[in-house]
């Protein structure tokens, strides 16, 4: 059995809060591989310091990515298999789009901006103080909480996108979105009428945009983008319909 470790879900987000996280689990359904979750905090470390990984027959695997090409090979599992080269490369351009572009943007969104971040700070007080009031987290925790909204600013100034203005970055973010819903247009998924390995990247960093109850220009276009959000809405009523959306739980 393979174990996922991930960070949880939060305001109803399916998978995780984390979009790496929720890519993976999307493509553990997509691909129909039977997984189970560990709880949080996990008693494995993460062997590379990050999330997600796996457990697989004692063996850990870090990175979404070569977690995804391991199970490929030792599963004989592959959402691609009936993409024709070029689409595969097409697939792997967007995934580097998601992965390394949108990213920040998601990252902006929560830390960089001092809006976003005085509302995701509670989700992180409550990851690291579970069960505790958010009226009564202690000032350790409030600490630790600001540590990894600076160490992720920094993450984004030395990848570049840190270097630009906030609305620099939402410009290069709806950027992004726009040449998505272009390339996605009125296909139920990327590639046609079923889900590929694309669509679980494709939908999680998606949907940490377009789900989540933050604000930001960005937001907006995406949420006034008729065809991303449906298609968030479809990947989730067909890989994770237990999940509520968050208006629908609060």
């Amino acid at each position: 059995m393979i174990i996922l470790h991930k960070f949880p879900s939060a305001w109803g987000m399916p998978g995780s809060i984390s979009p790496p996280c929720q890519k993976l689990e999307t493509w553990f359904r997509i691909a129909g591989l039977p997984y189970e979750v560990a709880p949080f905090p996990s008693p494995v470390p993460a062997p590379k310091g990050k999330w997600p990984y796996i457990e697989d027959d004692g063996v850990v695997i870090a990175d979404s990515t070569l977690i995804v090409e391991h199970l490929r090979r030792t599963r004989g599992v592959d959402p691609d298999r009936n993409l024709t080269p070029a689409e595969r490369a097409i697939g792997l351009a967007f995934r580097r789009l998601f992965k390394e572009s949108l990213f920040w943007l998601i990252i902006q969104i929560r830390h960089r901006d001092d809006a976003g971040f005085a509302i995701y700070k509670h989700v992180l007080w409550s990851l690291l103080a579970p069960g505790v009031p958010l009226d009564q987290v202690g000032e350790d925790v409030k600490d630790a909480v600001n540590g990894i909204r600076k160490a992720m600013i920094e993450q984004m100034h030395g990848a570049g996108m840190g270097r630009h203005t906030a609305e620099e970055v939402h410009e290069l973010g709806t950027a992004d979105l726009l040449a998505v819903s272009d390339f996605l247009g009125d296909k139920p998924y990327f590639f046609g009428d079923e889900p590929t390995g694309i669509d679980a990247t494709a939908w999680a960093y998606l949907s940490h945009v377009i789900d989540l109850p933050l604000d930001s220009p960005s937001t907006q276009v995406a949420r006034n983008t008729k065809n991303l959000v449906e298609y968030c809405r479809r990947m989730r009523a067909r890989y994770f319909p237990e999940v509520p959306y968050y208006s629908e739980a609060a």
